[in-house]
Order: structure tokens, then sequence, then C-alpha cells
């Protein structure tokens, strides 16, 4: 039986950031669902499980880490019940840390990228270089509402006057 000895709120944090759907991008299932006899419960099969295990001797075990990191986020991936028991069948043997890793950022970005499909969105997606040059007021990258910058996004901005490479927020009056 794996230990679940994450702290509620990471447990929490790791499913929602996971869209409460499976990690494994050949699984995806959806973990949450009304339930029939009482609309005001929930069905759930998710888990929040372990990428490198909480205790010697269970799968994909790493005896560098700290007890702090192996209750951690970053230790963490959410799946379906079946797709958490299967990673751990066999010792784990058949899915490495790095696969479990890859998986979990893998979905972070595919639920970044396919669950906010509103035309009016709030929130963009930054990525990309980003560079201006010239005499005055210049902003290579000018972000006015909440945005995800993704990683490897750069911003350069180079002149005379008054030069911002990353403006984040609204615009103040010029």
């Amino acid at each position: 039986m794996p230990r679940d000895d994450f702290a509620q709120p990471i447990r929490d944090a790791v499913a929602r950031r996971a869209s409460f759907v499976c990690s494994n991008p050949d699984c995806r299932a959806l973990t949450i669902a009304a339930a029939d006899a009482d609309g005001s419960k929930v069905l759930y099969i998710g888990k929040v499980a372990h990428i490198s295990a909480a205790a010697a001797g269970g799968p994909r075990y790493n005896a560098t880490m700290t007890p702090e990191a192996r209750v951690s986020i970053s230790n963490a991936i959410f799946l379906c019940s079946n797709c958490a028991d299967m990673v751990d069948k066999n010792g784990g043997s058949d899915f490495s840390i790095d696969l479990l890793n890859r998986w979990k950022a893998q979905h972070e970005e595919w639920v970044r990228g396919n669950l906010n499909r509103r035309v009016d969105s709030p929130l963009s997606e930054v990525a990309g270089s980003h560079e201006a040059s010239g005499v005055g007021n210049v902003t290579a990258l000018d972000i006015e509402g909440p945005a995800i910058i993704k990683p490897g996004t750069v911003s350069r901005a180079s002149g005379l006057g008054n030069i911002t490479a990353t403006r984040i927020g609204q615009r103040s009056e010029e």
C-alpha cells in the first residue's frame, strides 16, 4: 500500500495544477465527477503519488533525498488510481523518476495550453524572444493583464531614454 505523507495543501495543489486529470499522457482520465445519488458529493479517483518513494524499499526510492524533499510538491505527481497503482508495480522499474517528472511537466504544460481556451481569457501566454531598441520610451515586452511567462522567454530592450525590457501590469498614463 503506497504511503501518502503529503500534507493536505500539497495534495490539493498537485491535484489542482493537474486540473484533476491524470498526468499519464496515455490516460488523461478525469478523476472527479458529480455523484449520482447525492448532488452535493463527488466521485473521486485521483491520487497524489510520490515520484521517488517516501520510504526505503519503495518504488524509485532515492536515498539522497531529504525528508522535506520527499513530501514536497516537486516529488508529487497527480494520477488516476489505476495509473498510480501501475507506476508502482515491479518496484517502479518500468516508470523512472525522469519519466514521471517528464509526465508531470508535460501535463502541466498541456493543462495551460488546452484547458484555458476562452477567446476572451484574462490569462495570456508569453513565449519567444521580444526585443526592442530606439530612442524615447522603449519597451520590448508589455504585458497588461495576468500572464504565464513560459520558460525560455527572453525580453531585451536597448536605446536612449526610458528603457524597459518587460513591463507587467496596467500602463500608467504617459
